[in-house]
């Protein structure tokens, strides 16, 4: 067994130990190593960087209750790759998309609806999955090395894009509101009104409510849209999707209920106010929610139910 692989195991718990003491891992590990490197001479990872590396993810899974199953799916050759790519390196990502085309060609085809260009939406997922912001590395250095990078690339993938068409869905509902739809100004305490003016408190409910419609489960958005488009009873909406009129009834309190506190939170985000500031503006917009939600609720968009896996059972 090599040197460099005693220095990852004496540097990972004694739990995990003996699972990693076992004859040919240490040669394995370090013969796929060599593999990779020779496959992408110019990446410049070293075996120092890939040891610091695979020790911290070791560690991490030396808890775990069957650990030699979880060692057996170690991947070295996609760590290898994924850690290429987490350095930001253009020719790390050149490659990643070229062994990864297909996966990602099939999520991007799930959002094919979207009003942006596949150009515009490939090139915003691959600020989500490779580009370091302030408060996070890339997310492709989330990948633990453990079982497939093309297994973890779809979940992954398929999460950021939901993101961005969550946050597409978002912009065009909040075109549809009127200036004075969500509220109608109340009495704003002296902190707030030297901070923001009228205009600006509105844009930002408008935003914060657009943003929470959007985020709404395909089945919330459906009951609203029945009950308030569509003018249909509890019992009429039960009818159509073969459930009792009570899960219709939970469902839309649910769905009142996650709009106000998502409006309120992302109201929080938006303006940098404490939430006990935030009760007078919430109380305005809740008001006239109403309103609003039957306007956006008559969108294209949400009532296509392209993004809808939960339809009205078949009759």
């Amino acid at each position: 067994m090599s040197v460099w692989w005693d220095q990852i195991v004496a540097r990972t718990p004694a739990i995990a130990r003996p699972v990693l003491d076992q004859d040919g891992l240490g040669d394995r590990i370090a013969g796929e190593l060599a593999a990779a490197r020779a496959k992408w001479p110019e990446a410049p990872i070293t075996e120092q960087e890939f040891a610091d590396a695979l020790a911290v993810r070791l560690t991490a899974q030396a808890g775990a209750k069957d650990l030699p199953t979880v060692v057996g799916r170690l991947r070295v050759e996609d760590l290898y790759l994924a850690l290429w790519c987490a350095t930001g390196d253009a020719r790390a990502i050149a490659t990643f998309e070229q062994v990864h085309r297909a996966d990602l060609d099939a999520a991007l085809a799930r959002f094919r609806r979207l009003a942006v260009t596949g150009d515009e939406l490939r090139q915003t997922l691959r600020i989500k999955l490779f580009v370091r912001t302030d408060d996070r590395p890339p997310r492709i250095a989330d990948y633990s090395g453990f079982g497939f990078l093309q297994n973890w690339l779809r979940v992954t993938a398929l999460r950021a894009l939901v993101d961005i068409a969550r946050s597409e869905k978002a912009r065009k509902l909040e075109e549809l509101l009127a200036d004075d739809d969500l509220v109608g100004m109340p009495d704003l305490s002296p902190d707030i009104a030297s901070r923001y003016s009228r205009a600006q408190l509105g844009q930002a409910i408008k935003q914060a409510f657009a943003r929470a419609v959007a985020n709404l489960a395909p089945r919330q958005r459906n009951f609203l849209r029945h009950a308030q488009v569509d003018n249909l009873t509890l019992d009429q909406i039960a009818g159509l999707y073969s459930i009792h009129r009570a899960t219709v009834a939970r469902t839309l309190a649910a769905a009142r209920t996650e709009l106000s506190d998502t409006t309120r939170k992302e109201l929080g985000v938006i303006l940098r106010i404490p939430d006990e500031q935030l009760d007078s503006i919430v109380r305005a917009a809740d008001s006239r929610i109403d309103l609003s939600l039957s306007r956006v609720l008559k969108a294209p968009e949400l009532a296509d139910g392209s993004d809808d896996a939960d339809a009205p059972a078949a009759k």
